[in-house]
This record gives C-alpha cells, sequence and structure tokens, in this order.
C-alpha cells in the first residue's frame, strides 16, 4: 500500500501492535473529546518527565482503546515510532485541525516564507515488509532487528551523546541469530550499522516529517520540517476562557462544564454569542 494521508486511515494505525494472542491489530479509537480530556492531555503535555514519556502519557489519556484492548500506559510505550507520530497527528486533528503555519528561509535567497498544513493532510507511509521486525545478515553475523518504539525513545532520551544514544539503542533492536550473544561484537562496523538502518527505514511506518515546496521568491526547491508533537504545543488559555463564559453564563460548574462533549460546548458558547447579539441590536436607538 502506498502512502496515504492521516484522515485517509482514519481508525488504523500505520503500522500496529500485537494483541495477546500475536495477532497484529491496526485499531484504535479515541475517547470522546470533552474539556475533561483537552485539560488532562494539556497538563501531561505540560509535565517534567522526557518528551517520550510526555507522549506516553498523552496518547494513554487520549485513547480508549488499542489493538483490541486497553490502552495502558505500556502498550502506548510498545507502539512503534511512526504509530505513535501518527495517533499524535490524528490527535491534534481531532482537538483543531486547522492550518499549522510554519516560517522558513530560503536557501538561495536567504528571504523569509510562511507555510501552512493541515494535520490530516501530512502523508502517511505504511509499514512495510516484516513489520514489525525482520532477519538481515550482516558484517557481523545474522540479526533480527525490530522497529524502534516508545520504550525504546525513552530508553535513550537521558543520553545527550549521540554516539551513546546510537549504540543504547541498537543493543535494543538487535537480536543475534544462531550464535551466543556474548559473540557478537560490542559495536556493530559501519556496513552493519547501515544496513541496520536500512531495514529499520524500509520496515516501519513514518509520518511526513518535510514538507516540499518553492520559494515565493526566486522559485528554489525548499524543505520546510513538519512537527508530529504539535498538539502538545496548543493553549490550554482558550479553554479556560470558554469555562469562565459558560459559568457566568448558565452558573454551571467546572466539573460539569468540562465532561461537555467540545461540540456541545462549542453550541453552548455560539448560543451565548448570539444571545449577546440579540440583546445589543434591541438596545440600539430607534429597535423594534
Amino acid at each position: 500500500m502506498g502512502p496515504v494521508t492521516v484522515k485517509e486511515l482514519s481508525t488504523e494505525l500505520p503500522g500496529g501492535l500485537r494483541d495477546a494472542d500475536g495477532v497484529l491489530r491496526r485499531d484504535f479509537r479515541f475517547r470522546p473529546l470533552t474539556g475533561a480530556l483537552e485539560l488532562a492531555l494539556a497538563e501531561a503535555a505540560a509535565g517534567p518527565a522526557s518528551h517520550p514519556e510526555r507522549v506516553s502519557r498523552v496518547l494513554a489519556g487520549a485513547l480508549e482503546s488499542l489493538a483490541g484492548a486497553g490502552p495502558d500506559l505500556e502498550r502506548v510505550r510498545q507502539l512503534s515510532v511512526g504509530d505513535r507520530q501518527f495517533l499524535m497527528l490524528a490527535l491534534s486533528a481531532r482537538v483543531d485541525d486547522t492550518d499549522v503555519w510554519l516560517t522558513g528561509s530560503c536557501s538561495e535567497c536567504a528571504e523569509p516564507f510562511d507555510t501552512a498544513y493541515r494535520p490530516s493532510a501530512l502523508p502517511v507511509k505504511p509499514a512495510g515488509e516484516g513489520y514489525p521486525a525482520r532477519e538481515v545478515t550482516t558484517s557481523c553475523g545474522r540479526v533480527r532487528v525490530r522497529a524502534p518504539t516508545g520504550a525504546d525513545q525513552e530508553a535513550i532520551a537521558d543520553l545527550g551523546d549521540e554516539q551513546a544514544a546510537l549504540e543504547r539503542l541498537l543493543a535494543r533492536l538487535v537480536q543475534p541469530l544462531g550464535v551466543d550473544p556474548q559473540a557478537m561484537p560490542s559495536a556493530f562496523d559501519a556496513d552493519a550499522v547501515s544496513l541496520i538502518e536500512a531495514t529499520v527505514e524500509a520496515m516501519v511506518p513514518e509520518v511526513a516529517g518535510e514538507l516540499d515546496l518553492r520559494c515565493p521568491h526566486c522559485g528554489a526547491d525548499q524543505r520546510v520540517a513538519t512537527d508530529p508533537y504539535v498538539v502538545l504545543q496548543r493553549p490550554v488559555g482558550e479553554l479556560f476562557a470558554q469555562v469562565h463564559r459558560l459559568a457566568a453564563a448558565y452558573h454551571w460548574s467546572e466539573r460539569e462544564i468540562l465532561d461537555l462533549p467540545r461540540h456541545r460546548r462549542e453550541t453552548y458558547l455560539s448560543l451565548i454569542d448570539r444571545s449577546r447579539g440579540m440583546h445589543s441590536a434591541d438596545a440600539l436607538p430607534g429597535a423594534s
């Protein structure tokens, strides 16, 4: 299957997760979007944990089901990185699928430019053959290579050294076959690393990390990085403002307002705006 968009995949992961019977399942479902969920996601996103840990907490709170089971934190950690990025984009589209604006500078003429994308419209490459693990023969022997997961991201998040992070990641992803693990080299040579990286890239699902466009000033081809975790940056101030308006108008408690499905909350806010508009018109001189 070729690339599809986040919206087209809808309720299917591009990779998938094995259930208790070892069956690779791709189904998932988000919880109903309420103010309480939006607030919980904002609080999880702002926590002191590492970025991968925050993503795990946000997804565990946002999902109602995952691969036929409950979305506990450990299962969310076992999702491949590509699946996690896809889910974060799908969540972003569910919360607010308006344009995300990016600013860049042309690599040719150095002029600044703006461009935009919608989270739901970003292309997604589904998982390739053998996912979530494939066997390959390297210069260091035959090994089994699996797709990196959220748990792997969390395991290397505290390493500031890129080489140390790569070595720890390889130790987690690569399993020797047919030989004593102690007989494997402590570090793979450059050819083995390149083959392992190519195997992983061909196998794992991926979300488009860049936009291709032309500079509006000189026409040169450009690439601008996207952010699959943009939902983590969503400000929560507007939610509090909406709670304040509804509480002032209807005298509901914060919990009652936050428990409303988002579409109902927005409907009541619209009614408040319409009512204020009507009252303002009635107050004008000469109004009938």
